[in-house]
């Protein structure tokens, strides 16, 4: 089983060589489970050597553009494939958005941009807090947190990830309000914290899971913000030497085994 990183940016300006936020989960047999969909994701999927007809699922934490900007392009590669291979086997994709309002227009836009797949079902859903997906591969576990802001007794329109999958499990953080909203998690433990450094110092997390000793085997952090992009070493040195052990900041196209 593998993760890939396809994009590590946070929404600040294009940084060269970096994409926004895109990864996915491989299982053994190729099958994948996609989560968030910056611009590109899908094109360097393809040249990591990746097949998209294995796409079972995909998963978007919140609706800001560097989570979204790359999910017609994503349907659309898929689309183009199709018609460049021939491949006419049926298919299904689970895509869960984080509102309701969301998959109409989208699947409108698809439509008007030609890059619905051919012979591929998609079903849309919504996210809630609490709930999950299980397909008996994988099962998703949606948290809500508070990174995007709605009115009391509104649904939440944020979401955080637990992946668990022979019997291994991946903690992926979404954009969040408070490292605080993933403590019960975190104190679960985990194989793999994906976290994201753009709206949060890298070391100051470190210290806290380090405090509540999580049991976190490996520490990953991607979604990158200001302090890890002006100052690489000195906070990847900061992380290392707060959390006690090692700890990754991962670049556009990493591949992490699990």
């Amino acid at each position: 089983m593998k993760v890939h990183v396809f994009g590590s940016l946070s929404g600040t300006e294009p940084k060269a060589g970096r994409h926004h936020t895109s990864w996915a989960l491989e299982l053994d047999n190729g099958d994948l489970y996609w989560f968030d969909a910056g611009e590109n994701g899908a094109r360097s999927a393809y040249l990591m050597g990746l097949d998209l007809f294995r796409l079972k699922a995909v998963f978007i934490s919140h609706s800001h553009i560097d989570h979204t900007g790359g999910i017609l392009n994503l349907f659309g590669v898929i689309h183009k494939m199709r018609g460049l291979t021939g491949d006419e086997t049926p298919r299904r994709i689970e895509l869960y958005l984080p509102r309701p309002d969301i998959a109409g227009p989208l699947m409108k836009l698809l439509e008007a941009f030609h890059c619905t797949p051919a012979h591929t079902e998609i079903v849309s859903r919504t996210l809630s807090g609490g709930g999950s997906f299980d397909d008996g591969a994988v099962k998703v576990e949606f948290l809500a947190n508070g990174h995007i802001r709605v009115p009391e007794g509104e649904k939440p329109e944020s979401f955080s990830f637990r992946i668990a999958s022979g019997g291994r499990t991946v903690i992926s953080s979404g954009d969040v309000r408070s490292v605080e909203e993933l403590v019960p998690w975190c104190r679960q433990g985990a194989d793999l914290m994906l976290m994201e450094s753009g709206h949060h110092s890298p070391p100051l997390l470190c210290a806290r899971w380090r405090e509540l000793a999580c049991p976190l085997k490996r520490i990953v952090f991607f979604h990158h913000g200001r302090e890890y992009l002006n100052f690489p070493q000195e906070t990847l040195r900061k992380c290392r030497d707060a959390w006690g052990g090692p700890v990754v900041f991962a670049d556009d196209r990493t591949t992490l085994e699990l």
